[in-house]
């Protein structure tokens, strides 16, 4: 996978705090949709569609709430747009290096801010990836992609396998010993032969 410059670098209203905020309330959604609808009679399709329009619903309610004066809803259709410090930006659950959801690259009048360029983002995504294996967790992709719809720039929030541990000062961690069992092999028990009980 490609290293990307982060959004910021771009946009600095585009910002770790920003991005995190919305991306969070994306995957609270979807856990508590998933969560809710796992009935025998629930599948990929009803929960995708129900957890579609809860986030959209969400992403309205957080736009019209006032408590982001950052966030402003610019088109409340189903290809909801939203603002981040006026930079338009839509959100899809798809690929993030391959998307396949129609209309994932199409602009609509409130969603073409830039001028196309080649070098810098002028198109900005929430990609919602959902977990390939049961027991890993979804994760959140903010992506700006250029006029060709190539990766200019990613962030990526849910992602704990990524998480990188660092020191905090100079000072080497100290080791510890790992002591182990006595470990030794089974031996089956024999049986033994008795005459009188054949």
């Amino acid at each position: 996978m490609a290293d990307h410059k982060l959004p910021w670098n771009f946009y600095p209203q585009l910002n770790e705090e920003r991005l995190s905020t919305i991306a969070e309330e994306l995957l609270t959604v979807l856990d508590q949709t998933y969560e809710q609808l796992s009935t025998p009679y629930d599948d990929n399709y009803t929960r995708g569609t129900c957890t579609f329009g809860r986030q959209r619903q969400m992403l309205l309610a957080l736009c019209m709430s006032g408590k982001h004066k950052w966030l402003n809803l610019k088109h409340a259709g189903m290809d909801i747009t939203f603002e981040i410090d006026a930079i338009p930006v839509r959100f899809f659950a798809d690929d993030p290096e391959s998307p396949k959801k129609p209309g994932f690259y199409r602009r609509n009048e409130v969603d073409q801010l830039f001028e196309p360029e080649l070098e810098i983002p002028t198109l900005h995504r929430f990609v919602v990836e959902k977990p390939e294996f049961e027991g890993e967790g979804a994760r959140v992709h903010f992506i700006g992609y250029n006029m060709l719809d190539e990766i200019v720039s990613k962030w990526t929030y849910g992602d704990e396998r990524l998480a990188i541990l660092h020191s905090t000062d100079d000072t080497p961690p100290e080791a510890v010993k790992i002591e182990l069992d006595d470990i030794r092999p089974s031996v089956p028990e024999k049986k033994e032969k008795n005459g009188d009980n054949e």
